[in-house]
């Protein structure tokens, strides 16, 4: 995955022959790479394992990185992509858009209907007998130790425990396309972030293969469009222009690397992680060390910047209280998951309570 500002008297569209046009000058400040999830054995309850090694959930990790350098540059009045608003919260600037490409379709609602290239005459013919059209905006998990993604039709499914983990039920989490939607809704900067940055969003995302603007569109923000009513002021229900390559990698039937990769704008070099246990192979320690991805570095970041702020420093604050202490974004995200669950989407698997009690 790849993300990029785009600036200098920003304008973009879609031509009338459906390619994208673009005016301005394009940075790329993040990469990533990744398809696998954490072995449920290495969760970590102090923060330190990367859970989702998917390249699409990486990235937003990334961003965030970004836009905690972003608000340090304020603060020292360099210059940045964010500016001060009327309300005291940060904003990206006007004339900065970014956006996102994936190499493939994100995995869940936007792939699993699109098996073929879009324009596949066989896909279009055969689009309203599809086996599994009834399960078409159901939100769905990834499962450790597997490939594909499963429906979460009850609330019961939706529940882990780490105990339960811990003693051989399977991890499970949420797709990249459930999580690409909710932040379509809730913004690209999390929770955290929202202590100091109004919503964010992506301007546009572009597909390699598997590019379907039918079932990307309905799994990325039109299944979301029920919740539009119900938003806190700053919120909303973003739809990005959604894009194909002029072309595509062939399908690759190798297996995946035990390996991912992250890069943000200002690194030094890209950093590698096993995708098993979240974490930076340290050679002779088998534990390996914690990534600049994982929760608790990404949490003592805002725990600095909060202090510079706010003048607290939220000692013995938990990850969880910080989080839920942001209450435009909780009531956001509370109202988005009672629209899916009242548009017979599904439900959404929550990790256990016990990874997001720590402290730093």
């Amino acid at each position: 995955a790849v993300v990029s500002t785009q600036s200098t008297g920003y304008s973009s569209g879609v031509d009338e022959d459906g390619l994208f046009t673009a005016d301005g000058d394009m940075e790329v400040i993040a990469l990533t790479t990744g398809t696998k999830v954490l072995g449920g054995e290495y969760l970590s309850i102090d923060g330190t394992a990367v859970n989702d090694s998917h390249a699409e959930i990486q990235i937003r990790r990334c961003l965030i990185r970004f836009l905690y350098a972003q608000i340090k540059a304020v603060t020292e009045n360099r210059s940045s992509v964010l500016e001060i608003g009327e309300d005291g919260m940060m904003n990206l600037k006007p004339d900065f858009s970014i956006h996102l490409y994936i190499n493939t379709a994100p995995c869940g609602d936007s792939r699993i209907f699109s098996p073929k290239q879009e324009g596949d005459q066989a896909q279009v013919v055969q689009a309203d007998n599809h086996p599994e059209r009834r399960n078409r905006g159901q939100l769905r998990t990834k499962i450790e130790s597997g490939e594909g993604t499963i429906p979460v039709r009850s609330e019961s499914e939706s529940l882990l425990t780490l105990d339960g983990v811990l003693g051989g039920q399977r991890l499970r989490t949420m797709s990249c396309s459930d999580k690409l939607c909710r932040m379509n809704v809730l913004g690209i900067q999390g929770s955290l972030l929202s202590h100091f940055i109004n919503p964010i969003y992506y301007s546009s995302v572009t597909v390699g293969r598997l590019f379907s603007l039918e079932h990307l569109s309905r799994a990325l923000f039109e299944r979301a469009i029920g919740v539009e009513g119900s938003l806190p002021e700053g919120y909303r229900v973003n739809a990005p222009i959604l894009l194909p390559v002029s072309g595509t990698e062939p399908r690759s039937t190798s297996k995946a690397s035990n390996f991912c990769f992250n890069w943000t704008y200002g690194d030094e070099k890209p950093e590698a992680t096993k995708t098993i246990n979240g974490r930076v192979d340290a050679g002779n320690d088998a534990q390996g060390k914690p990534s600049r991805l994982c929760k608790n570095s990404l949490f003592k970041q805002f725990q600095g910047i909060y202090q510079k702020l706010r003048g607290d420093d939220l000692k013995g604050k938990t990850y969880r209280e910080c989080k839920d202490s942001a209450l435009s974004y909780s009531q956001a995200k509370g109202a988005l998951m009672k629209s899916f669950v009242e548009a017979e989407y599904g439900f959404w698997a929550h990790k256990p309570e016990e990874l997001s009690g720590f402290t730093v």
